[in-house]
């Protein structure tokens, strides 16, 4: 095909989806295509093709197609190009405009021929090391942007002989519930809908697993499988801890094949440039916890079912009571930055004077929360957290099983996200919502113990909240004296191996020659954050993410062979 553009897929031999990483034609274009999508009657990826392979682009069929995906069309006479990020952007898709060239790809390395110039973005670097998250289109190289989720790019003649470039939204959440129903019609409503959700993607996925917690999400999803007795579940943890106890308790219950490992801390730091080169330096590695047992996952499974926000979408995770009556999303978007990094967080940043950063950090968070269009601010901050925390954030997760393993995600099911967009987020708050579907549709998920509580969903909203707010009381009394409460609630301790096992890899990245002469922060700044870390001080967040940022320059800046 003659076009002045060049298209590269790829794909695994095995823990792929059937579709991913090839090149069809459709018409009169030919789609590079990324992903699975599916409906009622099983895989529909070759649907979805054909939707987005259309000469005359339907923004409300395109938001239709169901499922994880990327997507590049081309057409050659005339010639045009289209690159399409799904409703969420479960893959990532990297941007860098240069001159006469514009390059986009789910790998950052991609890029890196084509830019003859490169530099770390310290704006980006700032954010990192305050909030342990990137937000909107920033990335950690220069020059460098994540398209936005629902979103195309598009390069074409416009007729005439210059190429061009557009970009514009197709889709974006949401969230309205000013005609919301009673909690018992929502309810009822959710609960058919996830159920749906999970039946089609256990549907199409012949070998399936799912990675098991104390937690609600992935239980709910086990249990609302019509064959649990046939999806292994893998639970990791510290030995004794409740996630292992309860998932282990639970598998039981519902017959799920289950495997339960413990950490090896000694196996991370090698693993660390992997991990950072998947997620393009895009969180800490003191949350790599899946790397080491993506092989264990690899040899029982091709697709793994997700949790993903599920505790967020349902359980109101991003909700505190007096942020539902705040009328102004500055003042909202301020409390959300406080309640992510706190004043001692940022001075320590502030001490490690990383250069070049033309706006604080927090008033560009509070400044995109601003700017987010939506109905009341509660409803406003929880679409800008679900785009950025949970597909910016907690995403990076299922990015490092997706170099072994495909994953889906029960809770982003395009129908079951239209209807939890429409619900009153106060039915949220506390997990109320959440133990009322799950009461509905998984009641065997609701009979086991939740780790978070200690006690059994089941027993109802009142004394769930009570045993959360028991722990609260316990936990803080406990502190004040010296001690540590509730011992089998910590599932890793990432703030340990830093002072064991993780201590030299760590040190060399947050304080070697090497980290030094790169000038990204003040040498003696970053000398007492680790001094105050190893004294007992808990800085974990901050030392993970300077870690990624050193593996990522390493990799990126100077080209290191992971």
């Amino acid at each position: 095909m003659l076009a002045p553009c060049g298209v590269l897929t790829w794909h695994r031999h095995s823990g792929e989806f059937p579709y991913s990483g090839k090149v069809f034609e459709s018409g009169r274009k030919h789609v590079a295509w990324v992903g699975q999508c599916v409906d009622d009657a099983g895989e529909a990826s070759q649907q979805a093709i054909q939707i987005l392979a259309q000469d005359v682009w339907s923004d409300v069929a395109a938001a239709h197609c169901n499922g994880p995906f990327c997507a590049v069309v081309i057409g050659a006479e005339p010639f045009s190009l289209r690159v399409v990020t799904d409703r969420y952007r479960h893959y990532p898709v990297y941007l860098y405009k240069g001159a006469g060239v514009a390059v986009a790809s789910t790998d950052m390395r991609c890029l890196l021929p084509f830019m003859p110039r490169r530099a770390l973005n310290f704006a980006a670097v700032d954010m990192l090391l305050r909030s342990g998250e990137l937000i909107d289109r920033d990335t950690l190289l220069e020059g460098v942007e994540l398209l936005p989720p629902g979103t195309i790019f598009s390069v074409d003649t416009n007729g005439g002989g210059a190429l061009q470039t557009s970009e514009r939204r197709y889709w974006a959440m949401r969230h309205d519930g000013a005609a919301a129903g009673t909690l018992s019609r929502t309810a009822d409503e959710l609960a058919q809908r996830l159920t749906v959700s999970v039946r089609r993607l256990e549907a199409v996925s012949p070998r399936l697993g799912i990675t098991l917690s104390g937690g609600l999400d992935s239980r709910i999803i086990l249990d609302l499988c019509a064959h649990p007795e046939r999806v292994p579940s893998f639970t990791w943890g510290l030995p004794g801890c409740r996630d292992i106890a309860c998932a282990s308790r639970y598998a039981q219950v519902v017959g799920s094949p289950h495997t339960v490992r413990h950490w090896s801390p000694p196996e991370f730091p090698p693993l660390w440039p992997t991990g950072v080169d998947l997620t393009a330096g895009s969180f800490g590695v003191e949350s790599m916890h899946m790397l080491p047992f993506i092989p264990l996952l690899a040899s029982h499974c091709d697709v793994v079912l997700n949790g993903l926000a599920g505790d967020a979408i349902l359980g109101g995770n991003f909700m505190k009571y007096d942020w539902l009556g705040q009328n102004d999303a500055r003042k909202l978007g301020q409390a959300i930055w406080r309640w992510r990094v706190s004043a001692d967080e940022d001075r320590q940043v502030d001490h490690l004077r990383v250069p070049g950063a033309p706006v604080a950090a927090g008033q560009r968070w509070v400044d995109s929360i601003a700017l987010r269009e939506g109905a009341r601010p509660i409803e406003r901050v929880n679409d800008w957290l679900y785009e950025n925390r949970v597909f910016r954030n907690t995403n990076s997760g299922t990015m490092l099983l997706r170099s072994a393993v495909e994953s889906h995600s029960p809770f982003f099911d395009n129908d079951f996200i239209d209807a939890v967009t429409a619900v009153r987020q106060e039915h949220k708050f506390k997990h109320r919502l959440y133990l009322e579907v799950m009461r509905r549709a998984a009641p065997r998920a609701a009979s086991v113990t939740w780790q978070r509580t200690n006690i059994p969903p089941a027993w109802g909203f009142q004394a769930n909240v009570l045993a959360m707010g028991v722990h609260r009381v316990v936990g803080k009394l406990a502190s004040r004296l010296g001690l540590e409460a509730f011992r089998d609630l910590k599932v890793a301790d990432p703030a340990g191996w830093l002072r064991t096992d993780w201590q030299s890899a760590a040190e060399d990245m947050v304080l070697g020659t090497r980290t030094q002469e790169r000038g990204v922060w003040n040498p003696q700044a970053a000398q007492n954050l680790w001094q105050s870390h190893m004294r007992g001080g808990n800085h974990t967040r901050t030392l993970g993410a300077m870690i990624a940022v050193e593996l990522f320059a390493r990799s990126v800046l100077d080209e290191d062979l992971v």
